[in-house]
């Protein structure tokens, strides 16, 4: 017997073949001509949409618990109200596996209804604008994702709190908000402009990297982290971690006075220079910025199990490569046949 992961995989693989053994449509739909492609499998059934808005079509006849696959490229967004598991082909170029990533371009708003058991899971996407949570967001998993605006906001027009969620391989490139009440776990990611309206959010971070904007991470947010990078904006003197906050093992640097950890009483923390930490990283972040350490960092700036701080340490060391097979083809024929039936081929690369 194989992992549950290979499992998985051989799973989504017959769903795959079967996709393009039994697949018919009829001459209505022989406008389908474009590659995109999203999958919607329902109850061991698989149905196909194509286009741009493919995403926006299969959420629409998804139910809680269902799984929508896309192929690269880039498909319009659609607000998820639906526990559904949400898998693209990867938030960036993949050049060993010859994979391009998955586009959702647009904001959209998550608000999936309090009494919903399933839970939602969203992998391998690239994001470039605002993603809201909307109520209550429950047990989520975000994994290998690129967002650039993410959170739960609260003013008069909406509220929202993410709770018992977690992060894993994910960027967050401009800002994370959280709530009243949020609860999430980031692990082996990179998050820039961490903040709350609230004191009562709590975050927990284990080997990532934490790029404070405008001084919020020092006062409103509750943080637990181990193996941690944190880059300060240098001339604000609030950037230090509050009293409330628990912090071992990890690197600051970029801050105010260096003063970072004042307020931590134990001494495994340590205040640095970016010349000394990462390769290729000095402050401004950029898609292909890698956040890889110095061969000296790696050996000197070590976390509580002897592995280097950052993304690259710990149990998960980051890898954005996806877990699920990849739709890497898919051929349309340009007529169909005389009974109404179109030839359509589809190329799956399935993860090892």
């Amino acid at each position: 017997m194989g992992s549950l992961a290979q499992q998985r995989n051989d799973v989504m693989k017959r769903f795959f073949v079967s996709l393009v053994m039994l697949l018919s449509l009829s001459a209505a739909n022989v406008f389908a001509q474009s590659s995109l492609i999203a999958t919607l499998s329902h109850e061991g059934e698989i149905t196909a949409f194509y286009g741009a808005d493919a995403l926006k079509e299969a959420h629409e006849a998804a139910a809680h618990g269902d799984a929508i696959t896309l192929s690269n490229g880039t498909f319009v967004a659609t607000d998820i109200t639906k526990a559904v598991t949400l898998r693209g082909a990867g938030m960036q170029v993949d050049t060993v596996n010859n994979v391009l990533p998955t586009t959702i371009i647009g904001d959209f708003t998550i608000q999936i209804a309090d009494t919903v058991t399933k839970k939602l899971t969203v992998e391998g996407i690239y994001h470039n604008h605002m993603i809201t949570v909307k109520g209550h967001l429950e047990g989520a998993r975000f994994i290998k994702n690129r967002f650039k605006i993410f959170g739960a906001y609260s003013n008069s027009i909406s509220s929202g709190e993410i709770v018992n969620s977690s992060f894993l391989h994910c960027k967050i490139t401009e800002s994370f908000k959280m709530c009243s009440n949020c609860d999430v776990l980031l692990n082996n990611c990179y998050v820039c402009g961490l903040s709350s309206d609230y004191s009562s959010s709590s975050v927990q971070l284990l080997n990532s990297v934490v790029q404070i904007k405008n001084g919020y991470i020092a006062n409103n947010v509750n943080i637990v982290l181990y193996n941690c990078i944190f880059i300060g904006t240098k001339y604000n003197s609030s950037d230090y971690l509050s009293s409330s906050c628990v912090a071992y093992n990890c690197v600051a640097m970029n801050c105010y006075d260096n003063k970072f950890f004042k307020n931590i009483p134990n001494t495994t923390n340590q205040m640095s220079t970016f010349q000394a930490v990462f390769k290729d990283f000095t402050g401004t972040y950029y898609d292909n910025t890698t956040f890889e350490l110095t061969d000296e960092a790696k050996s000197q700036y070590l976390g509580l199990d002897d592995t280097q701080v950052g993304i690259y340490g710990g149990n998960f060391p980051y890898d954005p490569t996806t877990s699920n097979p990849h739709i890497t083809k898919c051929n349309v024929a340009a007529k169909s046949t005389a009974d109404g039936k179109l030839s359509v081929d589809i190329e799956v690369n399935g993860a090892e």
